[in-house]
């Protein structure tokens, strides 16, 4: 099992790599779609759907969603005009549903009963993965080679490293016992801790090579990482949420040794939309180089 990890994890890497790097932002635009994609078929899995039919249906919606916003979405990029209303609604829309998601998951399981439903859960999945898509797609438009990109994967990764370290050696308070039994509050201060060194050290290359930043801004960019890495820890509590809801251990099987594709990027579902829609009002006044 471990080997098989390793190898995937190596895998994704690279894949994650040549579609972040080696692309276009119009190519890393499709690519982001597919993978994604590949997230709305087991997100109906979470739902509880079973039929071949209105998976096939519900796949169908977001294609159609996907198409109707892509053509403004790639006008506004190509201007790298991020604090454009249509991508600022849009990502904001996934932060309040992130404050809803908050609650839920603070009431959960007493709460499930209003919830666990296919109306339900598929609006989730559009308020979850549609400002995904939107945040991603702008921050390769915006800075082409990919530098943001890879910042709020670090920022969502660290965040779990941090946690993951700090929770095997100090974990004792538990943060979500009934959702994630493995999290612990040494572990999400952990990550913080963690979160807070990667702030700082991305500070350099990304005034050097990427946006000019004055002390305001510097300050500015820590507290939106910080936020960001507390948002991340939602979309993980969120997926493993609704597993419970359906009895199940992972998204899918299209990942060998990490279960699905949501499994891999349920703490970013939550983190993107965040990261974006912060740095529109922390950014709005700079130029990037």
């Amino acid at each position: 099992m471990l080997k098989t990890r390793v190898i995937t994890a190596l895998v994704m890497l690279a894949v994650l790599y040549l579609g972040t790097v080696w692309t276009t932002p119009y190519q890393f635009a499709i690519f982001v779609s597919a993978v994604l994609l590949v997230g709305v078929l087991e997100w109906t899995g979470l739902m509880g759907i079973q039929s071949l039919a209105h998976k096939a249906v519900y796949l169908i919606v977001f294609v159609v969603l996907m198409a109707i916003l892509a053509p403004a979405l790639q006008i506004i990029a190509t201007t790298r005009l991020l604090t454009a209303p249509l991508v600022t609604s849009l990502t904001g829309v996934g932060v309040l549903f992130w404050l809803v998601a908050f609650w839920l998951i603070r009431h959960y399981p007493e709460n499930s009963s209003k919830w666990v439903n296919v109306p339900s859960t598929a609006l989730m999945g559009f308020f979850t993965l549609i400002p995904t898509w939107v945040a991603l797609i702008e921050l390769k438009y915006l800075v082409p080679n990919g530098a943001l990109v890879f910042a709020l994967i670090a920022i969502v990764s660290f965040a779990d490293i941090g946690a993951y370290f700090t929770g095997r050696a100090w974990g004792k308070a538990k943060l979500a016992p009934k959702l994630s039994p493995g999290k612990s509050w040494a572990g999400f201060w952990g990550g913080m801790a963690t979160c807070l060194l990667l702030a700082l050290i991305l500070l350099y290359p990304l005034n050097r090579y990427i946006v000019q930043l004055d002390a305001a801004h510097m300050l500015a960019f820590i507290v939106v990482a910080m936020v960001t890495a507390v948002f991340s820890v939602l979309g993980d509590l969120f997926e493993s949420m609704l597993k419970r809801s359906q009895g199940l251990k992972d998204s899918g099987k299209t990942l060998p040794g990490h279960g699905g594709v949501l499994d891999r990027i349920d703490s970013l579902t939550s983190a993107a939309p965040v990261f974006v829609f912060l740095i529109t009002i922390v950014f709005a006044d700079v130029t990037w180089l």
